[in-house]
């Protein structure tokens, strides 16, 4: 008898333990985010289209070895800014030529460049692109940004991303249509606590079986 319920309260402990565990783990990146970021802001849930992400400044077409000022700007309506925390951060990956950020705004981490703390409250940055030598290349510019509330939490901000081509003005190839990839962290969230109670279910059923 006593052994029965002592398997009954540690099937208690077991399940309180797997659905008090919050699923995702990831913690935020206040001073930016390296290649873990590179599918995205997946720490703050699911991308969603009420962050704008825009970047301006950009050519149709790339002279060769020139610099272009640029401003990138992420935008939210349904998130105010709160102007004693974060606002935003960003990470940007470019495949041909160089960026280049003020050190107080901006920083290389694994190959691309993401917000700094300094810099995380705002929502606007300016930075330049240097193309490069050969024009007959076409750039492609990955952008992620995430509007955040400044809770420190990872809840109730929004993020998106944005990817650009720019052909040089020797590269006549058809500009490719954007891949929006679909980032279901929540879906896959939900996937994995439904087997896990599945799992969890069945090693009840075994112990209270035996």
């Amino acid at each position: 008898m006593a052994s029965a319920i002592g398997r009954r309260l540690l099937i208690l402990a077991l399940a309180g333990i797997f659905l008090s565990t919050p699923l995702n783990t990831v913690n935020s990146f206040p001073n930016g985010v390296g290649e873990i970021g590179n599918d995205g802001c997946l720490c703050h849930g699911a991308s969603n289209s009420d962050t704008k992400i825009s970047v301006s400044g950009l050519p149709e077409k790339f002279e060769s070895a020139t610099n272009y000022s640029l401003q990138l700007t992420i935008s939210n309506e349904e998130i105010a800014r709160n102007n004693q925390s974060a606002q935003g951060g960003f990470r940007i990956i470019v495949n041909i030529g160089v960026l280049y950020f003020n050190n107080s705004e901006g920083i290389i981490i694994d190959d691309g460049w993401t917000h700094q703390e300094s810099s995380n409250q705002q929502r606007i940055w300016n930075f330049s692109w240097l193309s490069p030598d050969d024009n007959t290349t076409m750039a492609k510019l990955l952008v992620y940004g995430n509007a955040v509330n400044g809770n420190q939490q990872q809840t109730g901000d929004n993020w998106n991303d944005l990817e650009v081509y720019i052909p040089g003005v020797q590269n006549f190839d058809p500009i490719p249509t954007e891949t929006k990839t679909e980032h279901e962290l929540e879906t896959f969230d939900r996937t994995m606590l439904f087997f896990g109670l599945i799992v969890l279910l069945y090693i009840c059923y075994r112990i209270i079986k035996d």
